[in-house]
């Protein structure tokens, strides 16, 4: 496991990345891992930081691998709940000119990671999530 506190400020998310990045490089981490990963962490932190701007805590990412599976655990402190596992669905069939603004990155990381996990005590937010290389059987 590796863990790093992250100041809740959008332009941090070059090194979130840079983080993420080389501890997936380092353990040779396909693409099709990397990629929902990384779309995860850049919502998901964009949220937290977005929706909970009084906030004065960094951010806690830790970054777990087993058997190339990616697996990503998101803290938040004084946060206001927010169940990212039971965000309303967007209607992707919408006309552009139908759709409502939002949710529809949510939208994309419910469905592209494999496993999507929220817990909410005391004010701390825990988002858990991961991703698993495609079998080689199918």
């Amino acid at each position: 496991m590796t863990e790093k506190f992250f100041n809740r400020d959008v332009d941090n998310l070059g090194d979130i990345y840079r983080f993420a990045e080389d501890i997936m490089l380092d353990n040779d981490i396909e693409d099709a891992v990397r990629f929902p990963i990384q779309l995860a962490l850049e919502e998901l932190f964009v949220n937290l930081v977005t929706y909970n701007p009084g906030a004065k805590k960094d951010i806690l990412i830790d970054m777990e691998i087993a058997n190339q599976c990616v697996t990503v655990t998101m803290t938040d402190h004084d946060a206001a709940k927010f169940d990212v596992t039971k965000a309303a669905q967007v209607d992707t069939g919408a006309s552009l000119e139908d759709r409502k603004p939002g949710g529809l990155g949510l939208h994309l990381v419910q469905h592209m990671v494999d496993r999507l996990e929220y817990d909410y005590r005391d004010g701390r937010s825990r988002i858990r999530f991961s991703k698993e290389p495609e079998s080689d059987d199918v």
